[in-house]
């Protein structure tokens, strides 16, 4: 066996540990909860600036109830998540 191949082998072998142990560990929950509120409020903006929603009905000149709104939305989609995690 050549040097390489051992490399390669080794490489495999590595590779493998660090797909076990990401399919047996425990979601990072808080991370997703930040993701998705973190695009949820982006989204809701972008509907805002194109005029999906009237901007009259969203006006927060801090954007604090679009936050809450986000926070909320993440929260209950992690949530479910959970739920179907915890089914299988």
């Amino acid at each position: 066996m050549t040097v390489i191949e051992k490399q390669y082998m080794d490489s495999v072998i590595n590779i493998n540990r660090i797909m076990r142990k990401s399919q047996d560990a425990e979601p990072d929950w808080e991370q997703r909860r930040y993701e998705i509120a973190k695009d949820v409020m982006a989204n809701m903006i972008g509907a805002v600036v194109k005029g999906a929603i009237d901007k009259r009905a969203m006006y927060d000149p801090n954007h604090i109830s679009l936050a809450k709104s986000s926070v909320n939305a993440a929260t209950a989609l992690v949530n479910e998540l959970k739920n179907t995690q915890e089914k299988k």
